[in-house]
């Protein structure tokens, strides 16, 4: 973190709650200022200037969960997956080529801080995160509702694994499910058609984060 700016009374609930490390430039402004800063209606107060860093992909590889989103387009499924992957102790998130910003203002917002927990890893072909998965000895598996598999035979396959999420409105392609393991599918009871991706992730990193615990 760079410099937080906001109003007297957003900066004073601020620094009861955070120590701001001495190198932080901490500005005072007006509201009308930080309307203009903030890109929401109504902003909380405070805002931030943060640098934001991006992962290493082969430092992420075959050392836990990691977490993989293609095509994802909604940056509030995105940041909220980033969120999700953290509280579960994921290794990295990774995001494809055409993906979202997950560094943009919606998406670190709907992380809510888990941006900078993790490692992120962004703009990378999915064969390539493939490739990566072959010489780690980690199997990749997609979630899908046509899988063959079940989030239980996910379960049981041994760790770490690698999880991919295709994009909200087409899932993944043909194309990029052929590169995977497999594709695995949540079992649905209801008369629902199909899960929210953020909904099905929580699903699927918590089980798996589960099974890698059970066996460490």
């Amino acid at each position: 973190m760079q410099e937080v700016l906001g109003t007297a009374e957003g900066l004073a609930s601020l620094l009861t709650e955070v120590v701001v490390p001495r190198d932080v430039v901490v500005t005072q402004v007006t509201a009308h200022v930080l309307e203009r800063l903030s890109d929401v209606r109504t902003p909380q107060g405070v805002v931030a200037v943060a640098t934001s860093h991006t992962g290493d992909l082969d430092a992420v590889m075959g050392t836990g969960l990691v977490v993989v989103l293609d095509a994802v387009s909604d940056p509030g499924n995105a940041g909220t997956i980033v969120r999700t992957a953290d509280a579960a102790g994921a290794a990295g998130v990774i995001l494809t080529e055409g993906s979202v910003d997950v560094f943009g203002p919606k998406a670190v917002r709907a992380a809510a801080g888990s941006t900078y927990h993790l490692p992120i890893v962004v703009d990378v072909p999915l064969d390539a995160v493939v490739d990566r998965c072959r010489t780690a000895g980690q199997p990749i598996y997609g979630l899908a509702g046509s899988g063959s598999l079940t989030i239980d035979d996910l379960e049981r396959q041994a760790p770490p694994i690698a999880l991919v999420l295709g994009n909200e409105a087409h899932g993944l392609s043909t194309a990029n499910a052929e590169l995977l393991d497999g594709l695995v599918s949540i079992p649905i009871h209801g008369r629902a058609e199909s899960f929210n991706v953020a909904a099905a992730a929580a699903i699927a990193i918590y089980l798996t984060a589960r099974s890698t615990r059970l066996r460490a």
